[in-house]
């Protein structure tokens, strides 16, 4: 009999103390996972500080900077620079968007350049077989998702069921929202159009590249003096993860237009 109840009296003890290292595991790992969670809390804070920072200066840089069309590179991307802040690396670099289509250019009600636009599709889609007149079909479709006064109730029947913007582009990846564009096209045409303010397609024809050039022709040929929108891309490099932002940059105001805690677009 006392043999029995040592037995039980050992069973229960080793119980007691198999549940409370549980709980002290338990409990570590919870005390571990609060740690990292402050931790990345405290780092994503701190990398925002700095990306906002170095957003400042680049804007107060472009703002002062006396002659926008002669910016110390010569192509539309400027190389990385790397940056110290308090001892993080961030890299920065700035595209001149100007060298890119602006989609909110097809927005204009006199004058939209619709051929422009299927041009530029058919010269950037020509590998995947994607001709001119489907550009056109789908500038018909932009200045439609654009107009205030339209809605096509297409958008309706989608699963789940949208509304066209009925706006301007904010950004040049809402393209795919609109109806007619394919994977295969918005592949093509990525890397050549923007969303900048306004309906202007001033094209830096210094600088932009050939697809774009030749599908604007003379169009605005000469006009450069009127260089306004940058994109900013900045990558903060700390101890657990990169951090990005991106920025759209209207230069002589001194102000952001767009701002994304995010890598930019293609």
């Amino acid at each position: 009999m006392r043999r029995r109840q040592r037995g039980v009296a050992l069973i229960t003890a080793l119980l007691v103390v198999a549940i409370a290292v549980t709980a002290a595991i338990g409990m570590s790992v919870r005390d571990h996972t609060q740690i990292q969670r402050s931790g990345l809390v405290f780092e994503q804070d701190l990398a925002r500080s700095l990306l906002l920072g170095a957003e400042i200066m680049a804007l107060r840089l472009l703002e002062q900077w006396p002659n926008l069309n002669e910016l110390p590179w010569d192509t539309c991307v400027s190389p990385p620079v790397p940056l110290v802040i308090d001892g993080i690396d961030l890299i920065a670099s700035l595209e001149n968007l100007h060298c890119r289509f602006n989609l909110n250019s097809l927005a204009r009600v006199d004058d939209a350049p619709v051929a422009a636009f299927a041009d530029l599709v058919a010269r950037a889609g020509s590998e995947a077989n994607i001709a001119a007149w489907q550009g056109e079909q789908l500038a018909a479709a932009i200045r439609d998702w654009m107009d205030p006064e339209t809605d096509d109730p297409v958008y309706r029947l989608r699963t789940p069921p949208e509304r066209s913007g009925n706006r301007p582009f904010l950004l040049a990846s809402e393209l795919n929202r609109v109806q007619g564009m394919t994977a295969e096209m918005w592949e093509a045409i990525a890397p050549y159009v923007t969303a900048r303010p306004g309906t202007d397609n001033l094209i830096d024809m210094e600088r932009a590249p050939d697809v774009v050039r030749d599908a604007v022709g003379e169009q605005e040929e000469g006009q450069t003096e009127g260089l306004r929108y940058f994109r900013l891309s900045l990558v903060a490099r700390l101890p657990q993860r990169d951090f990005f932002h991106c920025a759209v940059l209207d230069a002589p105001n001194g102000r952001t237009v767009v701002r994304e805690f995010t890598s930019c677009e293609n």
